[in-house]
């Protein structure tokens, strides 16, 4: 037996909800009606519910509050020129030039935040540089680590990281290195997660990373790809030359003194899974394809 068509009705709830969709439309569009209506009873309260700019006001009031950072005078290291955006973890700026001394390094300390001031000069000649040199810096996760890149570099006088001690956050820091005598590589290593922000400036030039605790982190357990330990030398940068086209490539720090580089032992990670199969399935192919040159690993964290 057939079944007999029947038709079809708008049932009232969901008129109701297409009438309040039209409802806050016109309240976030209109804000004359929010204004008029907000000291009426019951409709007042209304207006105010869905009214999308006072949430995300109080939103953003509440991050504030819960960070606890309060604006500070940074006019002395300069004009701002840009923000600096994190995509996937990079963020890049600055200008091609040569010859420059990453000079400075310091902390500025602030309520829950920290402010890292990277500075330079030209080399040799210790004048302030008009425009920052072009870098990037990429934050990575377990172990979490900020890697800077100075490109044009040619002097470090700041690789004692001696004022990043003072750090709250900060658990260590050491230089990478690195063949090319036109770049400077250094690595932050957090002692948990952070959020991060960042400025760039000019006349003076400057690079300041502001950082504060990111609460909402969970660790959840990955496997990592990784070679075995080497001294801090030229025989890490050769594998880092081989594996430079792997996805996800770090140095990180296997022993040594904290915040000093020398008479360390130095390891490559080569990338990090979610599950072991996969970490196992990348390592194999890693050591397939270069035999006895690199021998990898895979490490639970």
């Amino acid at each position: 037996m057939k079944k007999r068509k029947t038709k079809k009705r708008l049932p009232f709830i969901a008129w109701l909800g297409a009438s309040f969709i039209i409802f806050v439309a016109v309240v976030n569009t209109i804000p004359s009606l929010v204004t008029s209506t907000t000291n009426i009873p019951v409709v007042g309260k209304i207006v105010k519910a869905v009214n999308f700019d006072d949430f995300m006001m109080n939103k953003n009031e509440d991050l504030q509050e819960e960070v606890n950072i309060e604006s500070v005078n940074f006019t002395q290291y300069g004009n701002p020129v840009q923000e600096l955006s994190f995509n996937e973890g990079i963020a890049t700026g600055g200008e091609i030039t040569d010859n420059i001394n990453v000079n400075s390094i310091s902390i500025l300390n602030e309520n829950n935040a920290e402010h890292i001031v990277i500075g330079f000069a030209l080399r040799d000649e210790n004048k302030p540089l008009l425009a920052a040199p072009y870098f990037e810096i990429e934050y990575d996760e377990n172990p979490y680590t900020m890697t800077f890149s100075i490109y044009g570099a040619r002097a470090f006088d700041a690789n004692d990281f001696k004022n990043l001690k003072k750090s709250d956050f900060i658990m260590d820091a050491y230089e990478l290195f690195t063949p090319d005598d036109s770049l400077i590589r250094f690595v932050i290593v957090f002692k948990g997660p952070v959020f991060i922000e960042g400025k760039e400036y000019a006349d003076p030039a400057n690079i300041i990373v502001t950082v504060f605790e990111d609460m909402h982190v969970k660790d959840v357990k990955q496997y990592a790809i990784r070679t075995a330990p080497y001294l801090f030398g030229g025989e890490i940068a050769i594998l880092e030359e081989y594996l430079h086209e792997e996805e996800g490539i770090r140095i990180l720090r296997e022993s040594g003194i904290l915040f000093s580089t020398w008479e360390s032992e130095f390891y490559i990670e080569a990338g990090m899974f979610n599950k072991r199969e996969e970490a196992e399935k990348k390592a194999s192919e890693i050591n397939e394809k270069f035999g006895s040159d690199i021998q990898v690993y895979v490490e639970e964290r």
